[in-house]
Formats: C-alpha cells, structure tokens, sequence
C-alpha cells in the first residue's frame, strides 16, 4: 500500500469490504436454500417478505462495493509509470496471497472434518484458485492488472470528451442494454473482466478531470439511486407477497445484480464524495485498509462460505416473519467477522514481511 496516501479512500475501502460482508451474509447466507434471486428458489415461506426485503436492503450496496474497489483502482493507477518488473512484482504478490489463504482454508477446514479432503472439485479449487473459480473477484482482477497499462496508454491518448464518451458507451452496453435484453452479451468465464475495465476507466475519468460541483452531486447521485433500488425492491417483494408469486422475489434484487446501470451511478457518486474529503494520512485507517482484500479471500473462500453463514450461523433458517433474530445477528456478526479476518490477514501481513526481510538479507549476503 502507498504509504503517502491520503486515507479518504483507504476509509472508502473498508466500508466497500464491511458492505461486502454484509452483502455475502445476504446472498451466500439468508437467500442461500430459500428465494433464489437467480429466481430457481424453494416456494417463499408466507410472511416472510419483510425479512427478505431487509436482507436486499443490507445487501444492495454489495455490487456498489465491488465496483467502488475497482474503479480506486483506476483513480490511483491511472497515471502510474510502473512497468515490467514492478508489476510483475505485484502480480506475483497477489497471486501468493490468494494461494497462501486458497491453501490455508484447505488444510484448517481438513483438520477439522468441514469438508472432504479427498473431494477434487474441492481440491481444484484449493490448489488452482484461479483456474476453477474459488475467488471470482481475484481472477477478474488479475487479468486487469495485466492489461490496465494499455488502458492507461489509451486514455491519456484520448481528449476528455472523447473519455466522457467511452465511458457512457460502456455503462449503455455493458450495463443498461442486459438489463433490458439479458442473452445481449455472454461474458463468458473471465468476461466480467470487461465490466472491470469499465470501471477502471471511470476510477480514471474521476482522477484526470474534475466536475463542478462534484461533492454535491455524488451526494445527489446516491440519494436517487438508492432511493430507486429501495423502491424497486419493496415494489417486487410487496407483490410476491400479495400474488404468493415466487417471480415477484426472483425479480426484486435484479436491479442490484453486477450488470446495473444504477449500480455503476452509485459506485461513481460514491467516488464522486469520497474524492473531496480530506483524513491526510491516517496510520490506523490505512492499516485496516490494507487488511482488505484479506477479509474478501477469507470470509469468501467458497469453504468458509459455507461454513460461516450455513455451519455456525444456519442463515437459511432465518427467513421467518421473525425479523428480531435475523437483523440482530446480522448487525453483530457481520462486523465481527470483518474484525476477525481483518486481524488474521494483519499477522499475515507481519509474517510476509518479516520473510522478505529475510530474503533481501540473505540476498545482500551472497551478493
């Protein structure tokens, strides 16, 4: 992490990845065996829309968090000079985290008995992380790491207008043409890395050019956009409650999926906002921060998935017309499971570097 950094964004990290968790309680944990929002659930238990609703409320801003990290991403790298191996030196950074944690998860779930060890679905996924999918996010990132200095070529060839442009092309076609023709694209496997790239160019935009008034406008933005996300939300649920109609909750968190026009307008005008705050350079902050990516691949290992919302929280359950019990688990243990991952990947940290201190002696030493 940059040290110099000012901690406005590193605050924006760490609420993207507590969202995130949050988000994951939803979908992973209450909506897992119960409503399907790929819209292939059980029959909806009667009076339980209420819960479901609030679920998609705590869960609506998942997505946002996603793309919010990306486009940090293209606000800082933008007008970065790194080439050969520098990069290279990252990609290799990021390959061993998600590979010690892909590895780690494995070999603690194995001891004690969360899974079959000899498995090989589940073994692919421990020891090739990025070839079978255990961390999307990672493998969709990685393939923009290896391609953003073309991006950067591009856009510092091209005028603001001509930038302006490239972005509402892609937010059009990647965002509110499938929204309205779903089969318009198929990403394939790594195709939402196109999507990345979207929102690395917006992460750019942000960076190069500055809006007038950009610090109300982000707060008008995500005003409207979470107000239209509510509403369409409460709409559908109130109707699959009323038609007993399990479409009606299939269809309510559509609007909140990955491929939403309203989804990139928050992810912006939350950008837009945290742009103009100045924290200066917060030790605590950026610590935490840098812990981030490490809560993802811990509490996001399709292992731990299952363990932590299913095994040790039974989530599922908690879709009952008793909302008590379901938001007050979620408000406690959602923030404890972020502190927890958050400590285990700050020892990690330590322990990586004590290693490369090491290594950079024993290199001095031979040389």
């Amino acid at each position: 992490m940059n040290k110099k950094r000012n901690s406005n964004f590193e605050l924006l990290r760490i609420f993207a990845m507590l969202l995130i968790v949050f988000h994951h309680s939803i979908v992973h944990g209450l909506l897992n065996n119960n409503i399907s929002i790929a819209g292939s659930g059980n029959p909806v238990p009667r009076n339980a829309w209420v819960t479901n609703f609030s679920g998609e409320l705590i869960a609506m801003f998942g997505k946002v968090a996603v793309a919010v990290f990306v486009m940090i991403s293209g606000y800082f790298l933008v007008n970065s000079s790194a080439k050969g191996k520098k990069i290279l030196k990252k990609i290799f950074l990021l390959v061993v985290q998600v590979c010690f944690y892909s590895l780690l998860i494995y070999l603690v779930a194995s001891y004690f008995k969360w899974i079959n060890p000899n498995d090989l679905g589940t073994k692919q996924q421990a020891f090739f992380p990025f070839f079978y999918n255990t961390y999307w996010f990672a493998t969709e990132y990685l393939l923009l790491y290896l391609i953003y200095p073309y991006i950067n070529a591009a856009l510092h060839s091209i005028s603001r207008t001509q930038h302006r442009n490239l972005i509402l092309i892609g937010i059009i076609t990647f965002t509110v043409i499938p929204m309205i023709i779903p089969n318009f694209i198929d990403y394939g496997s790594y195709g939402e890395v196109v999507l990345f790239a979207l929102y690395y160019i917006i992460g750019g935009y942000l960076r190069l050019y500055n809006l007038k008034n950009e610090k109300v406008k982000g707060i008008v933005l995500f005003i409207c956009g979470s107000s239209v996300l509510s509403l369409v939300m409460f709409y559908y649920n109130y109707l699959g409650e009323i038609s007993n109609n399990q479409k009606y909750f299939a269809n309510s968190f559509v609007l909140a999926g990955q491929y939403s026009f309203i989804i990139v307008i928050i992810a912006m005008s939350v950008m837009m906002f945290f742009k103009h705050i100045n924290l200066g350079q917060n030790k605590v902050i950026n610590t935490i921060a840098a812990t981030t990516f490490g809560v993802y691949l811990i509490h996001d290992n399709p292992i731990m998935e299952q363990v932590i919302w299913t095994k040790w929280l039974n989530m599922p359950s908690m879709l009952t017309s008793n909302i008590g019990r379901f938001l007050l688990t979620i408000l406690i243990a959602c923030p404890l499971i972020f502190i927890g991952c958050s400590l285990i990947d700050f020892v990690r940290i330590k322990l990586f570097n004590s290693i490369a201190v090491i290594y950079r002696k024993i290199k001095k030493a031979r040389n």
